[in-house]
């Protein structure tokens, strides 16, 4: 099944990538605007090179999540370099709980599942549009992950971390005022949810920023311990979009920057994307 995958994924990644560029001009402008001011050092030939290889990244997504859900543990684990590196009987039974943290990158699907082989993980999540395409994903992630929460069950999610549980976490989105700051983040001051840090203060969970390094479609993974103290919200956030930052700056083409990650602004200050891109502001 993996070979088969990996056929399918050579074949259609190259005309899922021009489809998705050509077509979504919308998330195309998003992703440029995104690493323009992300990346203000390189120039737009750099940073063209950069999209391009984010769209051959996205064209391949679809199929790095059919790996995740479909494709037994013996045929996921020969996509991972150095699982055998982790001592897992004692991440999983950690007695203060584990919050998981990863970033939204095109292997998004696969470090799921990765978390999931490692710690024993609850994962949060949102529904997707369409309800046949909702029950695939769900179901196929029913089979690795512990329980599947929703972002309305907040409370519960932090009852499993003080019962020493763990849970798969993302936390590098917008997800508007109500629960976030501004932090810097590629020196942007960047709405980023609060969530971690009032974890380790109520829970007294470890953190961990889990992703990986793709290296020839196979996958190196790399844990971080973030220290994270839980009695200074700013800081906190501020270490974890600092570790975020770096995993980016690592391999650029594999983040997802066709998301409006900078949709809402400090008050007084200019919009990042043009008002075409932008859905009704809260204030």
């Amino acid at each position: 099944m993996l070979h088969l995958l990996n056929l399918f994924e050579f074949i259609f990644s190259k005309p899922l990538a021009y489809f998705f560029k050509t077509f979504g001009k919308i998330r195309r402008k998003i992703a440029e605007k995104n690493l323009e001011v992300c990346f203000p050092e390189l120039n737009e030939l750099e940073r063209s090179k950069i999209l391009n290889k984010h769209y051959l990244h996205l064209g391949a997504s679809i199929f790095n999540g059919l790996k995740a859900w479909i494709l037994s543990n013996q045929h996921f684990e020969k996509l991972l370099i150095n699982l055998d590196e982790f001592d897992l009987d004692k991440l999983r039974k950690s007695l203060q709980g584990n919050l998981v943290l990863i970033p939204h990158t095109t292997d998004l699907e696969i470090t799921g599942r990765v978390a999931a082989m490692m710690f024993d993980v609850n994962a949060m999540a949102k529904k997707q549009k369409g309800k046949l395409v909702n029950n695939f994903i769900f179901t196929s992630r029913d089979k690795y992950f512990k329980q599947i929460l929703f972002p309305n069950e907040v409370l519960k999610s932090m009852r499993l971390l003080q019962k020493g549980e763990n849970l798969l976490y993302l936390p590098d989105q917008d997800y508007g005022y109500d629960h976030s700051i501004f932090v810097p983040y590629f020196n942007i001051p960047t709405l980023t949810v609060k969530f971690p840090s009032i974890a380790k203060k109520r829970a007294g969970c470890k953190v961990y920023f889990l992703y990986l390094e793709d290296i020839k479609n196979k996958y190196k993974i790399i844990l971080k311990k973030i220290d994270m103290s839980g009695e200074n919200l700013y800081e906190d956030l501020a270490l974890l979009n600092k570790e975020i930052e770096i995993s980016i700056r690592e391999q650029p083409e594999r983040y997802l920057w066709i998301h409006r990650r900078f949709k809402h602004r400090p008050k007084n200050t200019q919009d990042i994307y043009d008002e075409s891109l932008l859905r009704k502001r809260l204030y």
